[in-house]
Order: C-alpha cells, then structure tokens, then sequence
C-alpha cells in the first residue's frame, strides 16, 4: 500500500554512495492531465478541454478540464494535456486508501485477525486483498448471509456486515463487535467507513465528508513513548503533554533546549544527520523550530504564556492567538524552521558525511497543532524528537533547510486565484553568507497549503521542470530527488498556489489559522562545507 507513510527506498546520489531516507508523505492523484481519469494522458482528456474551451471552471463536475485550476479552461490547459501525453496516473489517496491505512491496518490486518496466517472468517484485509474480499462478498456469518447482507454492499450501508461489526452487532448470532479485543474504533472512523459505502464503496476518489482519519485517535490507543538516542549518538526533545478539551483545537509552542549528561547546555556546534518525530494520533502537523538572538532578545520564549494547559503545572506552554498571532514572534526573524511534519513515526535521515549545523546551547521552539473536534473526552498530545549527530570530522556537505512563504496572498469571494513567487539562488547565497557561485545540491522538496488550497506546483526556472505537484493541503507529497537536483547559481525555484474563496464572503489572505491560506515551500539542499556561510542567528 501507498499509504500516508510512505518508507521510501534508499536514493544513490550521485556522490559516491551517499543516500537519503525518509518517512514522509505518499504520492497523490497528481496528473491533472488525465481529464477523464482513466489512468493515462491521451488524446481523449485533450477532447475534453477543446470542448470545454472558453467555459468557468464547474467545481462540481465528474470531469474537469481546467487542468491548471485558474478558473478558466484556455489554451494554457491544451499545452498542460499535450506535454503530459503518455504519462500515467500514481497510485491515489483515496477514501480507502485512507480507511485502509487508519483502519484495516491499524487495528484489523494482524496475523491473529484478518491477514495471513489467520485470514479469520477468510478474510484477509491487508492491502491490495482486502477491497476484493470485502466489496459485494457474503460474509461468513450464517445468520448475516441468511439476512442476505454482504460484508460491504456499495450504496447499503446498513446492508453491510462490515459495519455493523465496527458498530456492534444487534443480533447475537452474528458475532462479537469489532476489532476483537482491540477495544472499538473512533466514532469518526466509523461515520468514515459508512460515508464510503453510502458512496458505492470506490476504491478511487475523495469523497465529501470523509476529513482527515489520521488525526482520529480510537479511545483505547496507547501511545509507546520512544526511546532517547545512546549516549554521544544524539539527544532526545520532548514536548510534555497537554490537554486539548472535546470540540476543540489547540496550537500551541513550547521552548526547550537540548543538553548534555549533566543537564547543561551542550558547547559548540552540532551536526545533525537524523530526526525522528513521534507523537500520538490526533496531531494536525508538528514543527521543531530554532529561536534567533533575535527572538530571544525579545523575549519570545516568555510571550503568551497560558496557564491551564499542561498536565503538569511545572510545564509551560504558549497557545496561539489566532486573533493576534504576532504576540509569538514573527517567523524569520525571532524564529527559523528546522524540521517538520504531518505525520506520526517520522523519520528524516540526511545523507552520508552531511550535517545540518546546529549551536548546541540553541533554544528550540516545539510547535503542535492537535484536533480533538470529533472527540467526546479530553485529548492528551505531546511529542518526542530524537536528534541524531555525527562529529564534525565526518561532515563534508552541510545540509541547509528552504523555507519560502508567499505572503501575497488575496482571493476575493467567489473567485479563484493563483498567486506566484520565485526563489533565486543567488539570493539564497548572499542571504547564507555562502561562496557566491556555489551550486545548490536539492534532495527535498514539499509544499504546504491550508484548506482553500487546490493545487501547489514548483518549477525549476531554468529548465521548467515540475518538480513537485500537490492537491491536496492535508497530505503533500515529499520529494525525493534522484538524481540529485543541481541549481546553479544563475537558476531559481518557480512556485504557485491555486486558492478558491467560494464559500466565504471575506477576501481570502494569508494567516496561521485553517481559515486563512498559505503558500510555502521547504526542503533541503546541501553544500560543501568550505562553501557554507555562518548559520543565521
């Protein structure tokens, strides 16, 4: 299964045997090209923009040609279709790809239950099995197959013994609920799962209803709190826990600092080469940040200060304000990116002999952003970062993080539209303090979007190249590149945001909230070490 964690293959750079690994997000249903989704671009999708040539986009339709998503099909979508003749479809992030990562395998394809060996009532429910053995299938079950239900009948939810498995069955001869002994799932889980069937039970597309299952978590999950990295191979952050109330959101920052066996702020410069991020479910996204002498000059680690929070009462947290986010500090300038993600168990690992500069006594800043809106009790977030480090002598390429932000962002009600930005890497190295010639070795690329987003595109400028394409704000592919992208220093980075503002009355800009919008890029690049400029401070 393409799931939302993705384990990517190692990469062989072309830098002897350097690799990259990382557990991110999966490929999407990103070729817009193919109109009529059938897989391929051919000349049938070219047909459907020619037809639709001069028309407003219809949101609504089966089909549609605005390959680019600017509100309009043109000759712009003619050239998309055409350059894309041949390619075919990724696997999609549908609503049961989704329902198979957050539900079938997390708490029913086991050994024991319903994959191989046991494949109990014959049915196997791992991935690229479990559509076939549940979709129009008679269960098992006497009394359900005498009730002529079937195990999920497209359209009939209430004729589908899956569900009414995960929701406990009325008749005691059909059998214990589900999943056996693993306690019961989340209630939006569920709703998920009666959504999809309702909807014919396909096994490709969203679906209307159906958010985002990972930030669900079943009311008996057990969060394993990680490991720390053995001593002098890293150090281990922690976010304590919180509380985040039913109905409700919480975004909230914790400063920290990493320090040595005797407690002490570690000296010198540290060369990260591994990240691993781990938190329990219900966590909309998790960013390590680094504070500037900046920042700390003006005292942003003791802004915002909001009692109430913590589980512990020693613990002290500052919560967003999303009426007046600037009381946290304004990003580039009191704080720097680091890390990222939106996804649990995640692991980022550099290649070989390639650091990620760090000033040991530098004060992080955890941010976590947890969801508890569909929960009937009180959620308990918190998050662990295991920083791994290699000695400065092994270090021949450091590692530097992109983070772009295109803040020029205004949609007006009722309309679409795309807003554009370049990043040019002659900037990029004047602005580093790098050797002024100095070519960029990019491994990673991704994108973030809030809720209005509809699609995300980044370009290399010299060659036009798509490097990377999202279309969906909750779930953005990672970007691996092999070979590795070279940008010189006479080239740039491309990018653009498609945003509607259909179903507001306000003008849509840019703000921290899922109300307000964004458009970023971050990924990383690496440089030889004799090229690198002072780390900003």
């Amino acid at each position: 299964m393409i799931k939302k964690t993705v384990y990517f293959t190692f990469i062989t750079l072309l830098m002897g045997s350097f690799s990259f690994f990382a557990v991110g997000h999966s490929d999407l249903p990103t070729l817009l090209e193919d109109v009529n989704k059938d897989g391929v671009v051919n000349i049938q999708d070219l047909v459907f923009v020619a037809t639709a040539f001069g028309q407003l986009r219809d949101r609504n339709a089966e089909y549609d040609p605005d390959v680019n998503r600017d509100g309009i099909v043109n000759v712009l979508d003619l050239v998309r279709v055409s350059n894309s003749f041949g390619q075919t479809a990724p696997d999609e992030g549908s609503a049961y790809h989704d329902i198979q990562e957050y539900v079938f395998d997390k708490s029913c394809a086991n050994s024991v239950c319903h994959a191989a060996p046991a494949n109990a009532g014959s049915l196997d429910l791992t991935y690229g099995l479990s559509y076939e053995d549940l979709v129009g299938q008679v269960p098992q079950n006497p009394a359900a197959a005498a009730a002529g239900m079937k195990l999920v009948d497209p359209g009939n939810p209430e004729n589908s013994f899956l569900l009414a498995k995960l929701m406990g069955p009325t008749a005691p001869e059909q059998g214990a609920r589900m999943p056996f002994g693993g306690g019961v799932l989340h209630s939006g889980k569920i709703e998920a799962v009666r959504t999809w069937i309702a909807a014919g039970a396909p096994q490709t597309g969203k679906i209307a209803g159906i958010g985002d299952l990972g930030v669900l978590r079943d009311p008996d999950e057990v969060f394993e709190p990680p490991a720390p990295p053995a001593p002098g191979e890293g150090y281990q952050l922690r976010l304590p826990p919180f509380k985040i109330e039913p109905g409700t959101e919480r975004e909230i920052y914790y400063a920290t600092q990493i320090t040595d066996e005797n407690g002490n702020p570690v000296e010198g410069d540290i060369f990260i080469n591994r990240v691993e991020i781990f938190y329990p479910a219900g966590s909309h996204h998790f960013i390590l940040y680094r504070f500037t002498e900046e920042g700390l000059a003006n005292d942003v680690p003791s802004r915002g200060i909001t009692p109430g929070i913590s589980v512990d009462p020693s613990d002290v947290f500052r919560e967003l304000d999303t009426e007046d986010p600037q009381v946290l500090g304004n990003f580039g300038v009191d704080r720097l990116f680091v890390v990222g993600t939106q996804t649990d168990d995640t692991l980022f690992e550099f290649p070989e002999g390639v650091g990620l500069r760090m000033p040991g006594n530098t004060v992080y800043d955890l941010n976590s952003h947890y969801i508890n809106l569909l929960g009937d009790e009180t959620l308990i977030g918190e998050t662990y970062v295991n920083i791994y480090t290699i000695p400065e002598e092994e270090v021949r390429y450091e590692a530097v993080e992109i983070f772009v932000s295109n803040r020029s962002i205004n949609v007006p009600p009722k309309t679409t539209r795309v807003s554009k930005m370049t990043w040019y890497v002659e900037d990029e190295l004047e602005r580093r303090g790098h050797d002024p010639g100095t070519e960029l070795s990019v491994f990673l690329l991704t994108s973030h979007m809030h809720r209005h987003g509809e699609l995300f595109e980044i370009f290399q400028r010299s060659s036009g190249d798509l490097l990377h394409r999202s279309i969906a704000y909750d779930n953005a592919p990672i970007d691996l590149f092999n070979p590795i992208l070279r940008l010189g220093s006479d080239d740039a980075l491309s990018f653009q945001c498609t945003h509607n503002n259909y179903d507001t009355n306000e003008p849509l800009i840019f703000g921290l909230t899922s109300e307000d919008e964004m458009c970023i890029i971050f990924g990383y690049y690496y440089i030889p070490t004799e090229s690198a400029g002072e780390i900003i401070k």
